[in-house]
């Protein structure tokens, strides 16, 4: 079976379409929240609209895609792919936690250099990371199983599904292999603008696996884990002696510590990626899956 026996979809799935969605789904969210807050006497704190927003936003988002799926003809099993047993990549979850190493060293250096010019600018992003939704003792509990909820489960299958396996594929589609998994990773990086180099390498790392395995399962899976580990210290009781919110002073004379976690998790992130960089005329998960079924036919 050759490739051109196979309709790619991702020919006709536009990302500016995507965008529009997103946009379009914003606007109606949040005026059906503010009319039922209004008229309908719901009332959600401002961490529970957000979460809602987002859970509602990424899902109807990917329902709608899904809808695109139908007209074009596409399979999601192709997307998804079957669950990989010829690649040992449950072996590679050491790359949760160096990503999360990465990401808070990436954190600290980022600040560090951008407060040595805008030191208002970072005291305001910092504010933002104090006020981003968390898991709170002072929460209601299903205030925080809704945030949990939205990190474990909503965020690594809905971000999975619409950054790897449209839009990496999309654009891999466009532009070729390597240029879908950098573009598409970038833009991960900058929709998550608490941490966006730390997250841009997360993105290339979870998009190699897609690529590596053809299984959106791979990604998703470590999504969930890293999310799950950056949950959990929030579970755990605090005392008076807890460490504080993050404050300019603190960022400035730390940012030693950003390069000594650097330096011990960016080589090892590096090395796994220098061995799994997808060749130029890798094809995308989707074809590739596509392919092999109609083989087995």
């Amino acid at each position: 079976m050759t490739l051109q026996n196979i309709d790619n979809p991702f020919k006709s799935l536009k990302f500016r379409y995507l965008v529009l969605r997103f946009l379009l789904l914003s606007l109606i969210i949040g005026f059906l929240l503010n009319f039922l807050a209004a008229n309908g006497g719901l009332k959600l704190n401002p961490q529970d609209s957000l979460i809602t927003i987002y859970i509602s936003l990424f899902v109807l988002v990917c329902l709608w895609t899904l809808k695109d799926f139908g007209r074009l003809r596409a399979k999601l099993k192709y997307v998804v792919g079957d669950f990989p047993t010829n690649y040992n990549w449950l072996r590679l979850a050491w790359l949760v936690p160096l990503a999360i190493i990465f990401s808070i060293s990436a954190f600290f250096v980022l600040f560090y250099l951008v407060s040595l010019a805008a030191p208002s600018f970072v005291e305001q992003l910092l504010r933002n990371v104090a006020n981003s939704p968390s898991v709170e003792s002072s929460n209601s509990f299903a205030s925080n199983l809704l945030v949990s909820l939205a990190f474990c489960i909503v965020a690594p299958i809905t971000e999975e599904f619409i950054f790897r396996g449209v839009i990496l594929q999309r654009w891999a589609t466009k532009w070729g292999i390597r240029a879908g998994l950098l573009s598409s990773s970038l833009l991960f990086g900058f929709l998550h603008p608490q941490n966006p180099i730390g997250l841009t390498l997360l993105g290339i790392i979870l998009g190699a696996l897609y690529i590596k395995t053809h299984s959106l399962i791979v990604p998703i899976t470590f999504h969930a884990l890293n999310n799950i580990i950056a949950v959990l210290p929030q579970l755990l009781p605090r005392t008076s002696t807890s460490t504080p919110a993050l404050t300019l002073q603190t960022v400035q004379s730390s940012w030693w510590i950003g390069i000594i976690l650097m330096a011990i998790s960016l080589p090892l992130l590096l090395r796994f990626l220098w061995r799994n960089w997808p060749h130029k005329d890798t094809i995308i998960p989707y074809l590739n899956n596509a392919k092999k079924e109609r083989r087995t036919v």
